[in-house]
């Protein structure tokens, strides 16, 4: 009898030990990279309604509770989803958690960098932090003088969108498999073969994505939102300005002057909506300056959930760049 019932227990402790982990994410890209990395082994839960804006998104109830039943949050961090922050602090108090943007080795931007057109790299990494900083005050320096026009939306300091900077996601994808590995030792060799496919995955992104773009380097575009400093910087294309400032707040008559003084002086061809947004404004622009409307979408909000959603984002990104430019 006592061997039966030893043989339950350990039975019951395995089965304990091997159930799948439930991580919540918070916005399309990070529940792809997450889902790229643990496979069948667990199931990662996107807290963000797909389409919705990343920047002012509320929790439903039912969404609260998969923050705080989760096995851990991967998120990018409050820079993006200050929505999220407060409900990780009341619903997971010492649970398990990580921010990407706070990875070791990610490739931070500040969005002044997002208004020198051909942005370079090189100046912009997380260790430079009396450059940065420097960056950040002339920036700001900057907005006080020449743009009284932004209604009070404060865009300076770090760009969190830098998911859209895949050398970026190559960096996460280690770092969430040794996350995983702390909450789930035993799936350990499968978080390492996953994240190590997924990073020559995304290295032949990098290189389709440049040749993409390999022709796309000179023509200025104009984009609706400061959200593309990364994916700019890390594939050598030339914003010319943006629609909105700073997280798609709401242009002035001022900018929306400046922004066409900017597209006639550095001859642009394409403005690109994004679909979360009314491509009105969009579409105003570009039939009074003779431009072709394109589509971004950052988010990956009209593209299927899941690992494959990561990869797909980007090459459509680089194929509407490129498309847009030919036209």
């Amino acid at each position: 009898m006592r061997n039966t019932l030893t043989t339950l227990a350990l039975f019951m402790a395995g089965t304990a030990n091997a159930a799948p982990l439930s991580v919540a994410t918070d916005i399309p890209p990070v529940h792809s990279l997450v889902s790229m990395v643990m496979g069948d082994r667990g199931e990662a839960v996107l807290l963000m309604d797909q389409g919705a804006d990343a920047h002012d998104f509320q929790l439903r109830p039912s969404q609260a509770r998969s923050v705080a039943n989760a096995d851990s949050v991967i998120w990018m961090g409050p820079e993006l989803t200050l929505w999220l922050d407060d409900a990780l602090e009341s619903l997971r108090g010492d649970g398990a958690t990580m921010a990407l943007l706070d990875i070791e080795g990610t490739v931070h931007r500040g969005y002044a960098e997002d208004h020198e057109g051909h942005l370079h790299e090189e100046d912009a990494h997380h260790d430079d932090d009396d450059d940065h900083a420097h960056e950040e005050e002339a920036h700001d320096a900057h907005d006080d003088e020449a743009h009284g026009d932004h209604d009070g939306h404060d865009h300076s300091g770090d760009d969190p969108h830098a998911w859209l900077d895949p050398e970026n996601a190559n960096i996460w994808v280690s770092a969430i498999a040794a996350h995983l590995t702390d909450l789930d030792p035993e799936g350990s060799e499968i978080y390492a073969q996953n994240a190590m496919r997924a990073s020559i995955d995304l290295e032949n992104l990098i290189a389709e994505t440049r040749e993409t773009l390999a022709q796309s380097h000179d023509t200025p575009i104009v984009v609706f939102h400061e959200a593309y400093g990364h994916f700019a910087g890390r594939f050598d294309v030339h914003i010319a300005g943006s629609i909105a400032f700073g997280d798609a707040a709401a242009p002035g008559a001022a900018h929306l002057s400046e922004l066409r003084h900017q597209v006639e002086e550095e001859g642009a061809k394409c403005i690109f909506a994004e679909p979360q947004h009314n491509a009105a404004m969009a579409e105003q622009i570009a039939e009074e300056l003779g431009l072709s409307v394109g589509m971004l979408d950052p988010m990956g909000s009209e593209l299927a959930l899941g690992a494959d959603l990561y990869p797909a984002l980007i090459s459509q990104m680089a194929t509407a760049i490129a498309t847009c430019q030919e036209s």
